[in-house]
Formats: C-alpha cells, sequence, structure tokens
C-alpha cells in the first residue's frame, strides 16, 4: 500500500476523467492557489513507473530464491537394519551411524553427462556423525530434538570409480554438512511414534555440499531429508530432557537449484621412470629411450650410467609405446596404460 502525504489543504481526490490520480485543493482568503501543470503529471507518472518497476524486481527475487530445487540424488539402505544410532547422555546427545558406517544403495538423477560408470545405482557407505547439546521441544504431539551442532554426512563409494573419472580418491560420492542458521536442524516425528524425519534447508539452515564427482558453485539453493523408521524404542523424551536414545532405518533424498554439474577433469600429468637393463642384468647407459604417445607426441630421455630413465610429466589416461635404440642391443617396443605414476619399470635387452 502506498501512503501520499499532501501538506495543506485536504487530501488529493481523484478525477474521473483522466488515469493518474491528481490532487484538489480548496484555498482560503488570500491563500495562493496552486495550478496544474503537465510537469506534476508527469513527474507523478514517473513515480508510478518506478514503483511498479522496484515492486516486480522485488517479486523476481523473491521468486529466484525461493526457486524449487531438483533432487539430484538418493540412498536407501541395502539390508534395511536400524544402522542410525542416536545416544541420550543425560547432558548431550550423540547422533551417528554403526560403526564401519550403513551400506547403501545410492542413486545420481538429473545430472548432464554424467559419466558411464556413475549411472545407476553404485554401492556405497553411509556415515553419519554429530552431536547437540539441545534438550528436545513438544507441541500438539510432535517432538523435536534439535541437532545444535553441524552434522556431517558422508557417502563413500565402496571401489574408486575408473581412472580419469573424478578427482581426490574418486570415492567421494557426496558429502553434506548442515548447520543452524535462522532455525536449527532437527529430528522431527510423532512423540511415541515409530518414525522420524530430518530435513536440512537453505537459507534456514547451512548446507553444503561437496564431491569427488560433481560441482555445487552454481548452486543457490540446497536441501536435504532423511527419513527414518522402525524407530526401536518408539520416539520419546528420554533423561536430560533429551530424546530417548534409538536406532532406526534410514533413506534420503538430496536437492538443489540448479542440479550440480558433472566434473570432467582434465587429465592429470603422471611421471615414468624405469631402467634399461642388458642381458646379463648390468644397467645400460647412453641408450634413447623414447615414449609415444597415443596422439604420436615423442618424448625421448637418455640413460643414465647405471640405466636409469625418467619421464617427468606425461598425460595420464592413455596406452603408451616404449622403445629403446642402442647401438650394441636390442629390445622389444612394449606398449604401457599409463593411468598413475609409474616407477621401476624394467626393459631388458634380448
Amino acid at each position: 500500500m502506498l501512503l501520499f502525504l499532501w501538506r495543506g489543504g485536504c487530501p488529493p481526490t481523484f478525477d474521473p476523467q483522466i488515469n493518474s490520480p491528481q490532487p484538489s485543493f480548496r484555498t482560503f482568503p488570500g491563500e495562493f492557489k496552486p495550478m496544474r501543470s503537465t510537469t506534476s503529471k508527469s513527474s507523478f507518472a514517473r513515480f508510478l513507473s518506478s514503483v511498479a518497476t522496484l515492486a516486480i524486481a522485488i517479486f523476481a527475487f523473491s521468486f529466484s530464491v525461493n526457486a524449487q530445487t531438483t533432487t539430484f540424488a538418493q540412498f536407501f539402505e541395502q539390508v534395511g537394519g536400524n544402522d542410525f544410532v542416536f545416544t541420550n547422555n543425560a547432558s548431550s546427545a550423540n547422533f551417528n551411524t554403526v560403526g564401519g558406517g550403513t551400506a547403501i544403495f545410492f542413486i545420481y538423477s538429473n545430472i548432464a553427462g554424467l559419466d558411464p560408470s556413475l549411472q545407476g545405482v553404485q554401492t556405497a557407505h553411509l556415515f553419519v556423525t554429530t552431536t547437540t547439546t539441545v534438550p528436545t521441544s513438544l507441541s500438539g504431539g510432535t517432538l523435536t530434538q534439535p541437532l545444535s551442532n553441524a552434522v556431517t554426512v558422508q557417502i563413500i563409494r565402496d571401489t574408486p570409480a575408473p581412472v580419469g573419472v573424478g578427482s581426490g580418491s574418486r570415492t567421494n560420492l557426496l558429502t553434506a554438512v548442515f548447520s543452524p542458521s535462522a532455525f536449527s536442524p532437527g529430528i522431527t516425528g510423532s512423540n511415541g511414534g515409530n518414525s522420524a524425519t530430518l530435513p536440512a534447508t537453505t537459507p534456514d539452515n547451512v548446507v553444503t555440499f561437496t564431491s569427488d564427482f560433481l560441482g555445487f558453485g552454481l548452486t543457490t539453493s540446497r536441501n536435504l531429508s532423511f527419513s527414518f523408521s522402525s524407530v526401536s524404542p518408539n520416539y520419546s523424551v528420554g533423561t536430560g530432557g533429551f530424546a530417548a536414545s534409538f536406532v532406526a532405518a534410514g533413506s534420503g533424498t538430496f536437492a538443489s537449484n540448479p542440479p550440480p554439474i558433472y566434473l570432467i577433469p582434465s587429465a592429470a600429468p603422471v611421471s615414468f621412470s624405469g631402467r634399461l637393463l642388458t642381458a646379463d642384468g648390468y644397467g645400460l647407459r647412453n641408450a634413447q629411450v623414447m615414449l609415444t604417445e597415443a596422439n604420436g607426441t615423442v618424448h625421448q630421455v637418455t640413460s643414465s650410467a647405471f640405466g636409469y630413465f625418467n619421464f617427468p610429466s606425461i598425460e595420464s589416461g592413455q596406452n603408451v609405446v616404449v622403445s629403446v635404440r642402442s647401438k650394441q642391443f636390442q629390445f622389444t617396443p612394449q606398449v604401457v596404460s599409463l593411468n598413475d605414476n609409474v616407477a621401476n619399470f624394467q626393459m631388458t635387452a634380448q
């Protein structure tokens, strides 16, 4: 609502003959009577246009901030055991997964260009860890256990992805860390019930995602939600006002706006080193060692006094051909899959 204050005279009235509001004034003896002008009409019209533009901008900003997120990952337990453990310590509480984590099936979705090795069901283990020092709250039969400290969720692939897919250890499918901001995330369920949920969303909470395979730099909204079933014993208030200790089975989803992007790794350079030996096992010096890349690029070094050689920086993820030129000995060229650093490679003369 827009409120206009007019100095002196009567409140503004509206002339039905025109579309924009025009003030009318009553005057008193000796009082100057203002004149209407096209300039004032134009200024007022520009003012209304500015207000409308601002309102549209605010609406657009609000829509952007609250834009719908897209689910990009989900998990569920392989066995369905009660692997999520809440422990009441009387003056605090812990929330963790069982030792060694819980075995899960993990699925990426709605991610463009995802490598085939990451498509479909991935076998992994999930780890949760946090503590809290804030007791429960009960409202209308709904019990909430706030989690006052950061919650870390790690989803680790059981085996590394193929070389050339992902970065780092090539096992971190997803790590989520969430913590209080305007509100504390919490485990919520019916008092005395056997199920519960644990949601977290920006901007109410701080939520960050990282992965060996995905990039989240463009995301403006992030959220997650865990669902717990088979809560045992039933969800209730325990010692110190904290939730009573319980175990539960769980599943969950992760979402963001926009969805994360698949990070196509650039091939990291690796080293290739080894030794040339004569037929009787002695190091061969001053021989020319050639390494030919898949694209035809040839690298050449000379073996040392004891037959050692080294290529310090070769692009990984390719098959290379290693050959030797010597005035005294013959060597059979060898094909090597260069996916990681290679040391102590030996070639023996015929």
